[in-house]
């Protein structure tokens, strides 16, 4: 009995890691890290990198301990919000699955291209985005605070270690490989948004 509840715990942990950090999409940021950053020395790569990975789990907490609360202030339940962010979840994948960045600078506008991008666009909203706002608050009212911690603390570092090796990736897959990379997380990601829609409908009716 205590294994197959350590296997379910186990589970869910993965489910919740794999949730957020699919959502982050770092191999498919992968490009667009290198575009921002491009004329960088490593250091300044990596000083921008850490700022990025700052700004975005500054961003994911605030909104794992105060999403709740916004949404009571609002009138919202979390099932009308589990709705509505597996719809806006759903859009993210077909972005995702068309290969398209919208806030991205080529970085290629002039010299001082590509400074100061840790915070924005590469910390928000590139890897702390609406989907990984959904996603968070979702995982907090699925699973509770431990569960959320844990996703946000693993996708992080998980994140940092993948664009952290950036240009070995890079090498490694090419810029169609980082893309069909992409397209794949794609699908994962509209098969969540689903899942939570279905789950929000169920929980209002």
């Amino acid at each position: 009995m205590d294994i197959n509840l350590n296997l379910a715990f186990g589970l869910l942990l993965v489910k919740a890691f794999i949730m957020l950090f699919v959502i982050m999409d770092p191999s498919g940021n992968i490009p667009i890290f290198m575009a921002l950053t491009k004329g960088m020395s490593e250091r300044g790569r990596k000083k921008e990198l850490n700022y990025a990975v700052l700004v975005a789990t500054i961003l994911l907490l605030l909104f794992a301990f105060l999403g709740k609360i916004i949404l009571y202030v609002l009138g919202i339940t979390t099932d009308s919000f589990m709705i509505a962010g597996g719809i806006l979840l759903l859009f993210f994948s077909l972005d995702l699955l068309r290969g398209e960045h919208k806030y991205v600078d080529s970085g290629e506008s002039g010299a001082g291209a590509g400074v100061g991008v840790g915070a924005v666009p590469l910390g928000t909203p590139l890897l702390a985005g609406p989907g990984a706002i959904t996603a968070v608050m979702v995982i907090i009212k699925s699973y509770g605070i431990g569960m959320v911690l844990f996703a946000i603390f693993s996708a992080i570092i998980a994140t940092r270690l993948v664009l952290g090796q950036s240009e070995r990736i890079y090498l490694i897959l090419g810029k169609v490989g980082s893309e069909v990379l992409s397209r794949v997380m794609g699908i994962i990601v509209a098969a969540i948004a689903i899942q939570f829609m279905g789950n929000g409908i169920r929980g209002m009716f």
